[in-house]
């Protein structure tokens, strides 16, 4: 078992009692420190006040904080939003010149203002477009102009608030519009103008210590149902990251994106890696006064003095925030998003419908150029450095292809679950505005399976001969041994008429490779007895991803990271309801499998399994219940979270040979890719 350790330094733990202060220094209002900053405390003549120091006096802006590391060095430093603050009694400002200080997480952040009445709301300037930047941005409007409905999303995807007065103002001068559109130079005065970046000045927020959060929240249930301070309009609330805990009466939150960036900005003080695409956006706008270098050293030098693991930023969300200089950087692919959320809509379209129609072959993925197709039957002409871009940002886990998760996740529409599975869209992708694309799979069209083709498609049980060794449980301390394997299938099936597919992940007896304890493991072999060895099958493609698609995503069904020698189990998530899983498959890493390691199978084959069998479990480990069972006659593996059988009973075949024309209930109607110059089936 390897257990990562806390850097060892020479933390000191002097000056940490607690320093008390007044709540009624709360009301005072923040001294100017600048000709350019709003001053509010000019006004101030309450004699109630004059004795009370201000809770500057307690609280220290967020630019400030910083950590010493060495000895002779100086610790370093962000430029954060004037309205951040770091309580004394959370760290020191005086520490980081003199010792080494463990830093406890930033758990409860105070919003504040003096006063509710005086908060103003003002622009919240920052840099502008460069020429490079500019020429970017413009590439997404290379139409020249886009419509009133593009307008809408395009302005969400780049956080302009179009709520409120101002909001609906600014939609309703584009609506009038003769042309009703808005072309790059209008929406790039509507950037400069800082409509979405307005904050509210007098309004503060603090980071305590655990200790002030109580006594704070105590005061607050105190003075339920009255005024903070008597005669006076201080307004107070209490919240962990995203949670409201408490607030004052007559308390109103700040400007959202005033609120998510403080949220986001503490976050990152407290050196978490889990942001989304949003919080990521409004941290690059806060952090752009200081250079990438500089975000990385404070952020590393910060968690060297916390209890963490050290996980390399670049492999997180957070990635972005080092290599990016600004949120400007960000606007060419934000905008696009917004463009193609808008032009579903106006079709009515989910973000799982074009996906469906954007993979032409069908493989649950999309690769560079399906995607550069998908977006011109749509009506955007990007340019290929555009659309290459679109490509990195949308492939999160950068194997080269979008799957249906990262599609949706960067398309913000989708349906509540309602509707039917992925591709129910009714529509054509044919009849969508754009060019016709030249190549194979140029639109979606319908072929019949002639009754005599599925005649001559046999389904048989094969034995699988081949395995690779993908965990064992040695080293787990469980009592029972046990090993996952995957089939390499394939391997001699040189006609191409005669396909091997993989259904799932096998147990083995022990350590020992499967083919050491005579029971077989099967797979299926579907074979078009009317194609050729040379002339191969123009069917069996289609034939494969009719009754046996790839799964539509993997689930998580239980994990085993106790010790040194994690295991990952996971669920198949079928596309439809029609098609069902006979195996699981195992991993080593916490990131799902390619949905191209495996098939489901139409459930008009299956049958409920009477071959459940358990073959191993965590007993005597100490780690997270689970266990692994043999599913089917296949042998085929499956996982479950707990020592108990599955809560439902797992699939096995009707019949381990057959022909396809044997079922009289399958769908024989397909949509399929076809297209001038592509090699349709022999329908005679």
């Amino acid at each position: 078992m390897v257990i990562e350790e806390p850097k060892k330094k020479k933390y000191s733990r002097d000056g940490e009692n607690p320093d008390p202060w007044p709540v009624l220094c709360l009301a005072k209002f923040k001294q100017a420190s600048s000709k350019n900053e709003i001053s509010f405390a000019f006004g101030e003549a309450d004699p109630s006040l004059a004795s009370v120091k201000s809770w500057e006096n307690y609280f220290y802006p967020a630019k400030d904080f910083s950590v010493k590391n060495f000895t002779l060095s100086k610790g370093v430093s962000m430029d954060l939003p004037n309205y951040l603050f770091i309580s004394n009694n959370y760290y020191q400002k005086g520490w980081n010149l003199k010792t080494h200080r463990r830093l406890k997480n930033i758990i409860i952040i105070m919003d504040f203002s003096p006063s509710k009445s005086s908060l103003v709301e003002i622009s919240d300037v920052g840099k502008s477009l460069s020429k490079v930047q500019e020429r970017n941005v413009k590439n997404a409007f290379q139409e020249g102009e886009i419509s009133v409905a593009e307008v809408r999303e395009v302005l969400k995807a780049v956080d302009i608030d179009l709520e409120g007065d101002e909001g609906e103002k600014l939609m309703a001068s584009i609506r009038n519009r003769p042309s009703g559109k808005i072309g790059f130079d209008d929406f790039k005065r509507i950037l400069s103008e800082r409509m979405h970046f307005r904050i509210q000045a007098n309004r503060h927020y603090v980071a305590l210590s655990l200790a002030e959060a109580a006594c704070m929240r105590a005061v607050i249930h105190n003075k339920q149902g009255q005024s903070f301070f008597p005669d006076r309009d201080t307004i107070v609330a209490l919240r962990t990251e995203r949670t409201l805990l408490d607030a004052s009466t007559y308390y109103d939150p700040g400007i959202p994106n005033q609120d998510w960036t403080s949220r986001a900005c503490f976050r990152f003080l407290d050196n978490a890696i889990n942001f989304t695409p949003r919080e990521i956006s409004l941290l690059l706008r806060a952090l752009q006064n200081n250079s990438c270098k500089n975000r990385l050293d404070f952020y590393l030098e910060v968690r060297s003095n916390r209890r963490r693991k050290e996980i390399d930023p670049a492999s997180t969300s957070l990635q972005k925030v080092f290599v990016t200089e600004d949120e400007h950087h960000m606007l060419q692919y934000q905008i696009a998003k917004g463009r193609v959320t808008a032009l579903l809509k106006s079709r009515g379209m989910y973000a799982r419908d074009a996906f469906a129609l954007f993979d032409l072959d069908r493989d649950s993925l999309l690769s560079y150029g399906e995607l550069k197709r998908g977006l011109e039957r749509l009506g955007m002409n990007q340019e290929s450095t555009l659309v290459n871009d679109l490509m990195n940002e949308l492939d999160k886990d950068k194997d080269g292809f979008v799957n249906l998760e990262e599609f949706k996740s960067a398309v913000d529409w989708e349906d509540d679950g309602a509707m039917g599975p992925v591709g129910d869209f009714t529509g054509d992708l044919a009849a969508l505005p754009g060019p016709e694309p030249s190549i194979a799979g140029a639109f979606k069209g319908t072929v019949k399976i002639p009754a005599q083709i599925l005649a001559g498609i046999k389904v048989k049980v094969k034995e699988v001969t081949k395995f690779t060794l993908i965990w064992t449980s040695q080293g787990s301390m469980s009592r029972l041994k046990g090993s996952v394997w995957a089939p390499v299938v394939g391997t001699g099936a040189l006609r191409a008429n005669r396909a091997y597919v993989s259904l799932g992940h096998y147990i083995g007896t022990g350590f020992e490779n499967p083919n050491r304890d005579n029971k077989p493991r099967l797979t299926l072999e579907i074979t078009d007895t009317q194609g050729s060895f040379v002339g191969g099958s123009n069917w069996l493609p289609l034939i494969l991803d009719t009754f046996m698609p790839r799964p539509a995503r993997f689930r998580m069904a239980w994990s085993f990271t106790h010790g040194g020698n994690p295991f990952y189990a996971w669920e198949p998530i079928p596309p439809s309801e029609e098609f069902a899983a006979l195996g699981y498959v195992g991993s080593t890493t916490d990131t799902p499998p390619d949905v191209r390691c495996m098939r489901c199978v139409t459930k008009n084959w299956l049958s409920e399994s009477n071959s459940v069998l358990k073959v191993w479990d965590d007993s005597g480990s100490g780690g997270r219940e689970g266990s692994i069972w043999q599913f089917n006659s296949l042998n085929l593996v499956g996982f479950v979270a707990g020592h108990e059988p599955p809560a439902r009973r797992p699939w096995d075949l009707k019949s381990r040979r057959f022909f396809l024309r044997e079922y009289n209930d399958v769908k024989t109607d397909v949509a399929v890719a076809q297209g001038p110059g592509v090699s349709q089936p022999n329908t005679g």
